[in-house]
């Protein structure tokens, strides 16, 4: 860590508190993303972050006993992601009408945009979340009512579509975006989170690697005792990341003073770890 004190989980909370907490209904702006099941999600979820379900291709009875999974464990908000790009139509319509019939707070779609599926979302009251790689994708889906956006940068890994290393494609969004904006691609530790919010984002999107149990927490338990030891590990990453935020110096370009807060790109340049 940064920091000799360990913050609380209430300090953690209030040092990264966002405005998109508000939207999601959480008290952590730490996004759970990529292969997630309900037992993770539900560790995020009760933890105080937001866990995506992931449920690519996934049938609508699968979908559904997906989600009630998560709602054994927890009574807080999550989400499911779709991907309308890689899902044949007939089985996105079903996947977007259970989610609807099961009133899931919120959807996040991947790949090419669904304007069709933002508005089917949007007026059965789902908050709406797409995965952009471009500004061009981010001023379509803002366009097409998104009420979040995930940007990614290039160091996400398998479902990587842009070119743009997250510092340059972030800061980029952030100059046009009016919607909050979510961090992805390579956040792996407090720092990397630090740095996400730093530069504006509202919040960061972790893989589930991230959030994988430590050696001495062992692997194999069972189930609940891994949600303990999920949840143990999102608030050491919320500790990490608000011991770096502390002192931390701003810098806001000129021309987006009066709106997002925007760092230069080198804030999220590749730290030293990585070297």
């Amino acid at each position: 860590m940064s920091s000799s004190r360990q913050a609380s989980a209430p300090e953690s909370a209030a040092a990264l508190h966002r405005p998109v907490c508000e939207l999601l209904k959480c008290s952590l702006p730490l996004v759970l993303a990529g292969a997630a099941g309900p037992e993770l999600v539900a560790a995020v979820t009760q933890a105080g972050g937001f866990g995506f379900l992931d449920v690519p291709e996934a049938p609508p009875a699968r979908l559904r006993e997906e989600v009630l999974a998560v709602r054994a464990h927890t009574d807080r908000h999550f989400g499911v992601e779709m991907n309308p790009a890689a899902t044949e139509p007939a089985l996105l319509e079903a996947q977007i009408a259970a989610c609807i019939e099961l009133r899931v707070p919120v959807a996040g779609l991947l790949g090419v945009l669904s304007r069709t599926a933002v508005r089917q979302l949007r007026e059965a009251g789902v908050v709406v979340a797409c995965q952009v790689s471009s500004v061009s994708a981010a001023c379509e889906a803002e366009g097409a009512g998104a009420q979040i956006l995930i940007v990614q940068g290039r160091e996400a890994g398998d479902a990587v579509r842009g070119a743009q290393p997250l510092a340059a494609i972030l800061a980029d969004v952030l100059v046009l975006a009016s919607v909050p904006v979510l961090a992805a691609g390579g956040i792996a530790d407090g720092a990397d989170i630090a740095a996400a919010l730093a530069a504006g984002a509202q919040g960061a999107v972790l893989g589930a690697a991230a959030l994988q149990a430590h050696e001495d927490e062992g692997q194999g338990t069972a189930p609940l005792e891994k949600i303990a030891s999920a949840g143990r590990r999102l608030h050491q990453l919320a500790s990490d990341a608000a011991a770096s935020l502390r002192g931390r110096a701003l810098r806001f370009p000129e021309r987006v003073m009066l709106s997002s807060p925007v760092c230069y790109a080198d804030e999220l340049a590749p730290s030293s770890k990585n070297n």
